[in-house]
């Protein structure tokens, strides 16, 4: 079964967004730009609406095509396959997908390793996965080694800053929906100061106080902290018994995770966004 094309398309919404209230979460911009002026900024992260998607089919000459996607920059994704992954792997074995991988990634070392060329590799990466379980008619958890465990818990991960009484009838309704976990978000950052601080303690505090003590709750920063902030936030978060604190830091500050990791206050999640994860496996 071999790689005859190999098709990209960006489905992306045209119509009205409603507007993101302010301090809604933090972002890694928040290091640098005031909040104020990064939630205006056109097609930035601050307003996280994933409006455009993209769509990767890759087509073999079994018959068989499988169904990859990117969320991410998704235009800038479509061009680095058209442009550059496309050509390496027309004619391709597409069930040799380790050998696939191992060629788009070595072929953009000069560019690539992260970010938007590694989310194209692993659009085409899915598809490849997508083409071999239709091909073999099996569902690709199989090919992977199969099923665990019989279920798999779940969490409600929404829970972005607004108003306390509003923020803990949320997160009551989700401990009534039955989840047994939940994730809040912060709304203030660096720049911010001790009041900034005192206002994040107050959401973990509200939504700790809802959830009670038997449901687990997390925190994301989603990058929007430095060391220095993170060093003094672990101690006031420690009594609220988070399940974790995710993405404190910019991803690549490897050492700074080590470092907020041997306080042993708060368990840091980290990775989603670092693209390289056998870097943190070391």
């Amino acid at each position: 079964m071999r790689i005859t094309d190999i098709r990209t398309r960006v489905l992306e919404w045209t119509g009205p967004v409603a507007p993101v209230p302010p301090r809604f979460c933090t972002t890694a911009a928040d290091g640098f730009d005031r909040p104020e002026e990064s939630a205006t900024a056109a097609g930035g992260v601050r307003d996280f609406g994933f409006l455009g998607w993209l769509v990767v089919e890759v087509e073999t000459d079994a018959g068989v095509v499988g169904l990859g996607n990117a969320a991410q920059a998704p235009h800038l994704a479509k061009a680095a396959i058209d442009r550059h992954l496309r050509p390496l792997l027309i004619g391709a074995r597409a069930d040799d997908i380790t050998r696939a991988w191992e060629r788009m990634y070595r072929q953009t070392l000069p560019f690539g390793r992260k970010g938007v060329v590694m989310a194209a590799i692993s659009a085409i990466d899915l598809a490849l996965w997508d083409a071999l379980g239709k091909a073999v008619g099996k569902p690709v958890f199989r090919l992977l080694g199969g099923r665990t465990r019989k279920r798999i818990d779940v969490y409600a991960s929404r829970l972005y800053a607004r108003p306390l009484d509003a923020l803990a009838a949320e997160a009551e309704r989700y401990r009534a929906e039955g989840f047994r976990a939940m994730k809040l978000r912060f709304g203030w950052g660096p720049r911010d100061g001790a009041e900034g601080m005192r206002r994040n303690l107050a959401l973990v505090a509200a939504v700790r106080e809802a959830a009670g003590e038997d449901i687990d709750v997390m925190a994301d920063c989603f990058m929007g902290w430095t060391l220095e902030y993170a060093r003094r936030m672990l101690p006031r978060l420690a009594p609220y018994n988070l399940r974790w604190l995710e993405e404190p830091l910019p991803a690549d500050e490897i050492a700074g995770y080590a470092e907020l990791r041997a306080m042993n206050l708060v368990p840091i999640a980290g990775g989603e966004h670092e693209s390289q994860v056998r870097q943190l496996i070391a």
